[in-house]
This record gives C-alpha cells, sequence and structure tokens, in this order.
C-alpha cells in the first residue's frame, strides 16, 4: 500500500512540474542563441535576448515557489484538510503518509534542482573544442582512476545527501507546524505560521545550547584528518545533525496525525 501511496503523490507531482521543468530547458537553449544579442547593436536583437533571459529567470524562481507551494497544499489538504478523511481512512499508518508526502517533495526539490543546473549548463557557450576537453578529461579520469578519484566522487555524493537531508528537515518543520496549528479549533492556518516562528525560535535556542559544546568535542577529531578526509567527517557530522531534527521533527509530526488528529 505505501507503493501505491508513492505512485499516487509523485503522478501528482508529475502533473505539478510536466510543464515547467521542459519549459525551463527550452528556454535555456533559446537563451544560449540569443544571449549573444545583449552585447549587440541591434535594438531588436538586445531586446529579444533580454526578454528571453528575463523569462527564464522568472521560470526558475516560479519552479521553485510553486515546489514550496505543491509541498505545503498536498500535505496540509491531503493529511489535515478534506482529503484526510480519505487518506486517514486508507489501510496504512500515519508515519507512512508523513513518509509518502516527504519523499515526494524532496524528490521534486531536487529534480528542480537538478533542472536548474542543467539548463544553466545550457545557456553556457559551449563548442566543440570544449566538448572534446570535458570528453578528454573524463577519459583521462577513468583511465587513472585511484582512491584519490574515488574520494572525490564520495565526497560529491556526501555532499548531495547533505543537500536531501537539509531539504528533509525544512519539509518536516512545516509539516510539524502545520500538524501543531491544527491542535486548535479556530485560526488554523494562522497558528501554524505561530508555530512554525515558535519552532524556528526553540531550535535556535537549542542549538546555541547545544551545538558548542558538540563542536567543541568534535572540531579535535575533525582537524586530526587531511583533506578530503576532513570534509568526509564534517559532512557526516552535517548530516548526523540534519538526520536527528529530521527523527524529531518526524516523530512530532506522527504522533499528532496518529493520537491528536482533528478533521471537523
Amino acid at each position: 500500500m505505501f507503493g501505491k501511496l508513492l505512485k499516487y503523490d509523485f503522478r501528482a507531482m508529475w502533473k505539478q512540474f510536466a510543464f515547467i521543468w521542459p519549459a525551463a530547458l527550452v528556454l535555456a537553449v533559446v537563451n544560449r542563441f540569443t544571449l549573444d544579442g545583449l552585447g549587440s547593436s541591434s535594438s531588436v536583437g538586445e531586446t529579444t535576448a533580454g526578454v528571453a533571459m528575463l523569462v527564464y529567470v522568472a521560470i526558475l524562481i516560479a519552479m521553485f515557489i510553486i515546489a514550496v507551494i505543491f509541498t505545503i497544499q498536498r500535505f496540509y489538504t491531503g493529511l489535515l484538510g478534506d482529503e484526510g478523511y480519505l487518506m486517514h481512512t486508507l489501510p496504512v499508518k500515519p508515519w507512512q503518509l508523513v513518509a509518502s508526502k516527504l519523499l515526494c517533495a524532496v524528490a521534486a526539490t531536487a529534480v528542480n534542482v537538478a533542472v536548474a543546473i542543467l539548463s544553466m549548463l545550457l545557456i553556457l557557450p559551449w563548442d566543440s573544442g570544449d566538448l572534446r576537453e570535458v570528453f578528454q578529461v573524463l577519459q583521462y579520469l577513468c583511465s587513472h582512476w585511484s582512491m584519490e578519484s574515488a574520494q572525490v566522487i564520495i565526497a560529491m555524493l556526501e555532499f548531495i545527501l547533505f543537500m536531501l537531508v537539509s531539504f528533509a528537515v525544512g519539509y518536516l518543520h512545516v509539516y510539524l507546524a502545520m500538524a501543531l496549528g491544527h491542535l486548535f479549533n479556530k485560526n488554523r492556518v494562522a497558528m501554524s505560521v505561530v508555530a512554525f516562528i515558535a519552532l524556528q525560535v526553540v531550535v535556535s535556542i537549542l542549538g546555541n545550547m547545544i551545538l558548542p559544546p558538540i563542536n567543541e568535542l568534535i572540531s579535535p577529531l575533525v582537524h586530526n584528518f587531511q583533506g578530503l578526509e576532513g570534509f568526509h567527517a564534517a559532512m557526516w557530522f552535517g548530516i548526523a545533525i540534519e538526520l536527528a531534527a529530521s527523527a524529531v521533527y518526524f516523530a512530532g509530526t506522527n504522533y499528532i496525525l496518529h493520537h491528536r488528529l482533528n478533521l471537523e
């Protein structure tokens, strides 16, 4: 059943972004050919290039705004709103409902970032010489593979994992705030905003109290590592902190949905 939940949420995500993702890539290709017009003496070419770039930037901004709205709307409407009556009658546990929404939200954000990066690469004025150099670098890395090369790949994967966990923490913070706001009988949206701010204040206070002693304990260990080893240690320390925060947010949201849910 959890697989069906994921399929349902990912299908909704695709419907939401099916237009904007290809649009961002197409506009990046258009800007690739119109970008030279910004420095030309032709007013028509300069205007065309400016408009194309403006639309492209607007699409990128809208893409991330839609992701935030999509995340909030899917959780609030699906679990706390009208659809909640149906969702909570399904033969799944509340944590599975939260996990499905969370995975979909993180995936949408990750794809947004990937599309943004790819679109920026498409805008760059690549020529055959540039592509040949990139291919030669990749060929050299493959033919001279070493532990250092593997360490670089691992470091990149660690950074990606850290970013994904950070996205999850942000969304779970919002989920818990909405769940707390829903405990009130009136003004639930306003109380969700208040809960969000209150959680932020509490997290900031706890961070100032807990993180400095932990940092003093961990820093000597991290400094003992050199180069990429130090980066690995720092990344895993950050991932551990983010996972701990995620666990607290997730547990709080699950508890409210499981024991204190009020859809009236």
